[in-house]
C-alpha cells in the first residue's frame, strides 16, 4: 500500500498546553478532518487513465491521533514515484503538503 500517515507535531506538548481546551476527541476530529481533505485532494491530483488508481484512494482510522491516506492499487508508488520509463506523477504528496500547513500536521510517505 502506498499511502500516508497523519499526525500532529509535538503533540503531547500541545497536550499539555492546552488540556484545558482541547480534548482527544477534538484532536481526532480535527486529524479526521485533515485526513479528509488530504484524500479529496489526492484525488483531484491523481492522474487518470482508467480511473482506477484515483476510485482507490481512501483515508482509515489507524489508531489514536494516527490516520493514513492512501490506496492498495499495486501501481501507485510508479505513478507517485515514477520509474526509469516514465516521470513521477505525484499526487499524495502534493495532497498533504497543501493541508498540512492548514492543520500544522506532520506526516510520512510510507510504502507497505
Amino acid at each position: 500500500m502506498l499511502g500516508l500517515s497523519v499526525s500532529l507535531l509535538g503533540l503531547n506538548s500541545i497536550k499539555k498546553q492546552l488540556s484545558n481546551l482541547v480534548n482527544d476527541e477534538k484532536i481526532e476530529a480535527m486529524l479526521e478532518k485533515a485526513a479528509i481533505e488530504i484524500n479529496n485532494e489526492a484525488k483531484i491530483l491523481c492522474p487518470v487513465r482508467t480511473g482506477n488508481l484515483r476510485a482507490s484512494i481512501t483515508y482509515v482510522h489507524l489508531k489514536k491521533f494516527l490516520w493514513g491516506v492512501g490506496t492498495n492499487v499495486e501501481y501507485a508508488p510508479y505513478v507517485e514515484f515514477g520509474t526509469y520509463k516514465m516521470r513521477a506523477q505525484p499526487y499524495l504528496r502534493p495532497a498533504f503538503d497543501k493541508v498540512a500547513t492548514k492543520y500544522k500536521i506532520s506526516g510520512r510517505l510510507v510504502l507497505g
